[in-house]
């Protein structure tokens, strides 16, 4: 559960085109969220924050190496 607090945030983000409903969790029914380019100009520490922990988890993906992926060979 968000507190009001936090659904008046993302009311303002969705308002001001920085955030888009993208989707819903299926397994908790939480909402999903996309960002957009404006996101950096709203709410530049929220932007830094998500750019931060997304190339977190790139650099997890990418000390894991290609063995994670499922790929079709051409021989």
């Amino acid at each position: 559960m968000i507190d009001i607090k936090t659904e008046a945030m993302i009311e303002h983000l969705i308002l001001q085109n920085a955030i888009e409903i993208s989707g819903f969790d299926e397994e908790t029914g939480e909402m999903l969220y996309s960002i957009t380019d404006k996101l950096e100009e709203v709410h530049p520490r929220l932007y830094k924050e998500l750019k931060v922990d997304f190339e977190k988890h790139m650099f997890e993906l990418i000390d894991q190496g290609p063995k994670i992926m499922q790929w079709r060979l051409r021989v």
